[in-house]
């Protein structure tokens, strides 16, 4: 069995001098504008956490970035969009965490 995609996670911590809203509104509004235009990206979503689990999770959410491949994941992040995208990062985020996976549908 082969993945069918590789994927980059990244476990999003709010910028603490920002309202859960003011994360939240950027994240969703200015940042995955910026992400939609990375090339050879297959899927983008990003997954909130619901506020009363985050304390106990440790992050606010998580994006996932599908790619056909590492090299494609690579190119993607060193272009000019993807050099934006990361750049976006501390106007609402203390940290990210990235990962990177390979996906085995199983369903």
């Amino acid at each position: 069995m082969n993945p069918t995609s590789v994927k980059r996670i990244g476990l999003v911590k709010r910028r603490k001098d920002l309202s859960y809203e003011e994360f939240k509104n950027h994240w969703l509004n200015v940042h995955a504008e910026l992400c939609k235009k990375l090339p050879n990206m297959r899927r983008y979503s990003v997954n909130l956490i619901a506020p009363e689990q985050v304390e106990a999770f440790g992050y606010e959410g998580f994006s996932e970035l599908w790619f056909d491949s590492a090299e494609a994941l690579k190119e993607s992040l060193g272009s000019p969009e993807g050099k934006t995208l990361l750049a976006d990062l501390p106007n609402f985020t203390d940290s990210i965490n990235p990962l990177v996976v390979y996906e085995y549908p199983m369903l």
